[in-house]
Parts: structure tokens; sequence; C-alpha cells
């Protein structure tokens, strides 16, 4: 908290201390649209570096506590060439210069021509949306999707590469503004393999508006892909390698030969995700209260996935009202892993009862194809109709060699073998139309249908090796299809009455979902119509301080594996399956936020508020003397009461800081699962990043991250932290960069939770190798058709 309220203070020194200001707006120069997060910075005569901000979504640009003197003015923005303003000054008589609107306009030259030395801010804070820019983060260059998620504000990564916003899973995870197959049942793992040097920006909407999916108790979080548009060819490559045989490396092209800009690129990536997981449990008998110990230790070693991932676009401007842009993605992910667990049973007495190891050969592949087309027509400033087309397709296939070995009790018994096969296939198509029109200066509305069609197949087969020949397994072996059906139409009304803004919203859904167990050969449907309010509204009291309320009714629906009741046998002592009777979730979520902007401080907090009803949770019981089975039911109800705050903030021309921190009430209700009839606790997590430009060329940064306990329905989940470190060095006019890293530098990085029952008391640890170092090489290349022209900023704005 000392280091807390430093940074607080070193930073209120700098707002407090300046006598003029510059003021302008920001536009592009042929069609004057104002610029969104143009990067603006003042120096003096002598190339000094004094403040820098960046435009808001009007274009606009507010820098204060400038001294008396002569200045000129620089603004930038991705693919615009750098223009700086005549020199203009600053004295008692003229305190305040506006410079009205100042023009940029579009490069014809690519990485070569323009080579800017200052950095963007690795932190965009809006009061609807927060947004994370890539290029700051050194494990964007060595780290994978997942890797980079855990340094984002709002955002926690667990041991496993599950995903929650404010402490929620429930969470809806898009790409580029899309549901997209990669982020489905599998994208825990999937964002272990993406390589982050693809990701462009995360954004993060906590309460969206009624164009979006209502699917996500805690909101959205927008990973958006790099996309190029300079003219010419330009391409960026990048090589890394770290520890324990990784290795990973991207090629990126694009060609802009005016109208129509082309890009593919391809990313590979050999991991080692080796894991260790110890589970200790006590189960007490109800009649004899007596007690009996399981203790299970598993090391799955090794487990070397291989991800390749190749991207293809094209993006056509048919005319100056109309565009075409067209999009493919392909996925492969392979690994082969080998997991030993070993399992001890002792009775009241601790005397062992049974011992025996449960290996496991796994071999798995994964395919993701994903094509989208989408139009659009300009009728005029602001007013559009886009129509877009997506389909996705996704398998997976896991091939499980098990193998039984016992040493107690005597006469010990001969090895069991046993083999399962795992087939999961998954097919959606997205239809989208969205309509834009402004209603006058201060008003605009928008109207939008969808469909969204899924159908996700899984299949199990088992067998048995039986003297000399394999025999199938018939309790094992089973089938599952889900099909899901979603109509929605959507619409929302924005308007300005001078300083206060209102948009609201409303979304009608219709679904309709068929659960088919073909192996019982029975089916349960699951139809409802639902209707999602939403209602934003801010008002400005200056360009610096702003509030906003907001509200919605959201929706978490099961999906296929949280439907599916057929277990899955990687351990027949520890079964797992979904409840096909799960309902969905219901979540309203309030909001009320507060965002303060100062030349480069910035201030962020929310209060936030989450009654969720049907919440769907996990649920751990024994179903005879030795076998233990976890399904998810719906619990009655929860709710969450935070407070979350973000700062960001340059402390020097050499520091900047990144603060975030969310702290919780938690209330759950799991009465009617026969749980106690409410549980509390206040729980916290606080995550710290720091960028120090110690020189012109030679960057380091540091981030870590604390969560507190948290609550689970039977017990709860130990604190946990991190921290990571790394460092950049430029070349060749940054046109190239040397890089290290190293993940969870102090060895700090677990996941424990504990069980606590009447009937069962349990604590299990997951472990990764998470201590990972990196060292890796970056290289921008493409052709240039003007001499180079170094611009002189002190921190790097480009993306």
């Amino acid at each position: 908290m000392r280091k807390l309220a430093l940074i607080i203070s070193v930073a209120s020194s700098f707002i407090l201390f300046g006598q003029g200001n510059v003021s302008g707006i920001i536009v592009e120069k042929t069609t004057q649209t104002p610029i969104e997060y143009a990067n603006v910075a003042i120096y003096q005569q002598d190339g000094k570096y004094i403040s820098g901000t960046m435009t808001d979504s009007l274009g606009s640009f507010f820098i204060d506590n400038i001294a008396e003197g002569e200045y000129e003015l620089q603004y930038s923005f991705i693919g615009f060439e750098t223009t700086e303003t005549v020199t203009f000054g600053i004295t008692k008589t003229r305190l305040s210069v506006n410079l009205g609107a100042l023009s940029l306009m579009e490069s014809a030259q690519n990485l070569d021509a323009v080579i800017v030395t200052g950095r963007k801010s690795t932190y965009v804070t809006k009061i609807d949306k927060k947004i994370f820019n890539v290029g700051e983060d050194l494990m964007s260059v060595s780290g994978s999707a997942s890797d980079l998620l855990e340094n984002v504000p709002s955002i926690q990564v667990d041991m496993d590469g599950n995903v929650s916003l404010r402490g929620s899973e429930n969470v809806q995870i898009l790409i580029n503004g899309k549901v997209s197959s990669l982020m489905g049942t599998s994208r825990a793992t999937v964002l272990q393999q993406i390589p982050a040097q693809n990701i462009e920006r995360v954004e993060v909407i906590t309460n969206p508006s009624a164009k979006y999916k209502p699917d996500g108790a805690s909101g959205i979080i927008n990973i958006v892909l790099k996309k190029e548009r300079r003219q010419g060819v330009n391409g960026v490559f990048a090589a890394n390698a770290g520890n324990q045989d990784r290795y990973n490396s991207t090629l990126s092209l694009n060609y802009n030969p005016g109208k129509i800009n082309l890009s593919v690129s391809y990313g590979i990536r050999y991991d080692n995700r080796n894991r260790f997981t110890y589970n200790n449990r006590i189960k007490k008998d109800s009649l004899s209260l007596e007690n009996s110990y399981i203790d299970e230790s598993t090391i799955a070693k090794p487990a070397r996935p291989l991800s390749q991932l190749v991207r293809g676009g094209i993006d056509w401007d048919i005319s100056k009202k109309d565009n075409l842009q067209a999009e493919v993605s392909y996925s492969y992910i392979t690994m082969l892993r080998h997991e030993t667990t070993d399992i001890l049973y002792r009775n009241n007495l601790q005397d062992t009862t049974n011992h025996y190891s449960r290996f496991r050969l796994n071999n798995e592949t994964e395919n993701d194809l994903e094509l989208g087309v989408a139009y659009e027509h300009s009728f005029g400033k602001d007013h559009t109709i886009t129509i877009d087309y997506t389909h996705s397709s996704n398998s997976e296939l896991e091939d499980n060699k098990y193998t039984n070995t016992y040493f107690f009790p005597r006469p010990i018994k001969p090895a069991e073998k046993d083999n399962t096969l795992i087939w999961q296939a998954e097919t959606r198509h997205v239809i989208r139309a969205d309509y834009n029109r402004p209603l006058g200066e201060d008003a605009a509305l928008n109207l939008g249908t969808e469909i969204e069609l899924t159908e996700a197949d899984l299949n199990f087969s088992a067998e048995r090796l039986s003297g000399l020949q394999w025999i199938s397994d018939v309790e094992k072996t089973n089938h599952f299809i889900l099909d899901e059906q979603i109509y929605a139409v959507y619409a929302t009304y924005e308007a300005e009455f001078g300083d206060f803004g209102v948009m609201g919203g409303l979304r009608s859904e219709s679904v309709r979902t068929q659960s088919q167990l073909i192996s019982t050969d029975s089916v349960i449907p699951n139809n409802y119509v639902n209707i999602f309010p939403t209602l934003h509204t801010s008002y400005h009291f200056s360009d610096k301080h702003e509030m906003q309320l907001n509200y919605s009714l959201r929706i978490n629906r099961p999906e296929g594996d949280d439907l599916n009741p057929f277990p899955e046998y990687k351990d027949p002592y520890n079964l797992s399956s979904g409840n096909p009777r799960l309902k969905p979730e219901k979540i309203h979520s309030l909001e009320l936020g507060y965002l303060l902007k100062h030349n480069a401080t910035t201030f962020l907090t929310t209060v936030y508020y989450r009654h969720t009803f049907n919440r769907i949770t996990e649920i751990t019981r024994y179903i005879n003397d030795s076998v233990l089975w976890t399904t998810k039911e719906n619990m009655a109800s929860s709710q969450s009461t935070g407070l979350e705050f973000i700062l960001s903030t340059a402390v020097s021309q050499w520091l900047t800081v990144n603060l975030n921190s969310n702290i919780y009430y938690n209330v759950i209700d799991a009465s009617d699962l026969g749980f106690s009839s409410q549980k509390s606790v206040v729980a916290w997590n606080l995550s710290l990043n720091g960028n120090i430009n110690i020189t012109k060329n030679l960057m380091a940064q540091i981030n870590t991250r604390y969560t507190a306990k948290s609550l689970t329905p039977q017990g709860y989940r130990e604190p946990s932290y991190i921290l990571n470190a790394g460092a950049r060095y430029n070349l060749l006019n940054n046109k190239a960069a040397i890089l290290f890293t190293v993940s969870d530098l102090l060895n700090t990085f677990s996941s424990v939770t504990q069980m606590d029952t009447p009937e069962l008391k349990a604590r299990m640890e997951r472990k990764r190798v998470s201590q990972i170092f990196y060292i890796g090489f970056t290289y921008n290349f493409g052709k240039s058709q003007k001499k180079d022209k170094e611009v002189k900023l002190k921190y790097e704005e480009q993306l």
C-alpha cells in the first residue's frame, strides 16, 4: 500500500504543476473524419520531449501543465504520415492554444520509410471499454495468447489456461468482434497455442450493449488480430527459443497496391506443458464415522504440443462506398502426452488397503477451420449497412491408451489395459446484418439481426483387453449430439443532450436446443425466448472527468461438455460428466464508473453488482465407497459486489506504471444442492505493470499479479502469486529487436483448491512448469518508396 500511495503521490505532483495548455482535433485529410487513438506529443524547439496524450473518440486532445516557451506539436497514427506543426508559443497573455483541426494523410510508404522511436501507451482506458495494446508487452513477442492475457487488467488465467474476467470464468471471448470456433469448449488449449505475436490488441467490455450476444456473465474479451494496410510489400518475422526445448516463430506478409490489401501469416509453436497434480482426500463414513484416505499424484511429462496457425485475407475497396472483406484461418494442434497417476488408499488406521498406478498415453489432434466474408456499403458519413457470414468447424481426436499396474494388496493382480477414443466435432454458421444511421448531429440508430446455428457431436468409444483380444466396453461407450439454433434481432438508440449521453438497447432471442443421447435413444429439448434490455448513460463534467451508469441482462448457456451426461474414464475412480438438465444462467449486471484523464495519467474506478440466477457450478460427490463423481448443477443464486480501479500514469519520462485492482464481495446460495444456505467472502486481486526506458533503445518490463482467496460451493481456492520480467533492445533503427523474457521468475505460480463438506475433505494442488525463459529476435521489413524519415518521439506510439 505504501508503494501505491507513492505512485499516486508522484502522479499527483505531475498533475498539479504547470501553466498553459494546448488543444485541437486530429482528422483524416481526405474525409475530415476524426481519428481516435492518434498519438500527440509536444516538444521544445531543442527536441526535448515535454508531454503527450492520445485523442478521444471525437479526435480531440488536450495537454496542460505546459510552462511558458516555444514548442512544436507532433502527431501520428498507424498507417499515416507523422506530421508536426509550426512553432507556437505559450506566454502569460496566451496560456491556452487551440490548434484547431490538424490533418493526417495516409502513408504511401512502409516500415522502412517512417521509423518511430516512441511507444504507444500499453493501456487505453475508456469508461465503457479497456484496450490493451499488445505492441508494448514483451510477452507479445515470445508468449502465447494465454500468456498475454495474464497481463491484461481485469483478466485472470488459471493453471489450466481457463480465462476469467473480474473473478468469473463466465466470459465470452470473441476474435475480431465475432464468435469463433477457436473459442469453443477447448479455448483454454487453443489460447495456450495461439502466438501472441499475431494479436494487435485486447478489448475488455464488461457491460456490452444489445448489439453483442448476451453470453458471458462478466462481459466480453475481444481479441483483435493484426491487420496491415500500408501500401507496398511489408512484413514481420519473429523467432524465439526457450528453456526445455521450447520454440516458436511467426511470419506475416502484406501486399497493398492500392485498393486491394492482401495478407497472409503463418505461425508455429513447439511448447512444453509438463504438469503435476497432488490430490489428498479424506472421506468420512456417515454410519461408522470412520475416515478413509486417498492420495493421488499425477505427473504429465512429457507433454509436447505442436501448433500451427495459417491466416489469409483480402480487403477490397470496390468503390468509395463499397468494401468487401474475406478471411480464412486454419489451426492444427497435435500433442503427445505421457501421464502417470499414483493412487494410494488407506483405512481409518492409515494402513494401506490398495495401491496402483494408471499410465496414460494420450495422442491428440485438433483442427479448426474458419471462413468469413463481409460486405459493407456506405450511404454517407456513419450511415452504413454490413452483411457478413462466418462458417467455422472444429474437430478433435483424442486417442487414450491406459495401463493399470497394481502394487497392493497381494497377491498382485496382473496389469490391465483399456483404450478410449474420443471424437468431438462442432460446426457453426453465423449470418448477421447490421445497419447504422445517424439521426442528426447528436443521435444514432443501430438495427441488426443475427442467426447462429451450431451442432456439437461427442462420440466416446471404449475397449478393454481380455486375454489377447480387445473387446468393446459397452458401459463406457456413448454418443451425444447437441443442436442449438439462436435467432436474434436487436436495436440500439444513442443520443447526446449536451454533456449527458444515453444509449438504450433491446435484444430478443428465440433459442431451440436439443440434447440427443444417442446411446440411450432419448432426446431432451429446451426451447425458450428471452428479452435482453441494456441501458448506458454518461455525463461529461469536463474533458477530464466523466461518469457512466450501465445496466444489462446477460445469459450463460451450457455448452456440449456441460450437457453431456456420459463420463470420461481417465481415472475409473474419479469420473466427471455433464448434466443434460442444466438451465441457462441469467445475470443482472449493473455498473457505475468514474473516469479521470489528465495528460499522461488515467484513473478509472468502477463499482459493479452482479446477481446470477441458476448459477452453474461443479459439484463433487461419492457415488459408492470408492468412486468420486464430479458434475455440473444449477444452484439457487449468487451475488457479487465489487470495486475495480485502474491507474495508468507516466511517473517520469523513463517510467510508466499501470496498476489494476479488483475487490469484490461474493455471496453464494447452494442450499438447494444440500449445502449451507449462504457462504460469503471478500476476495481481491492486484496486478502491477511497469515499463522502464533505460536508454533510447533499451526497455525493461516487470509485471506481477496476486489473487486472494475465493469461494467455491464446497470450499475455496487458495491465493496465488506470479512475477514476470523481460527486456528488449532495438536494433537497425528500430526495424529489429532482441528480446529476453522470464515467466514466473520466483517459481510461485500454482493452483490450490480446498474442499470441506461433512462427507469429504480434500486438497488439490496443480502446478505446471511455469518458470519459462525465452530469447527472441524480431525483424520488420518492406519496400521503401521515400527516403527514411526518423521521427524523434520520446515514446514509441506505433501499434
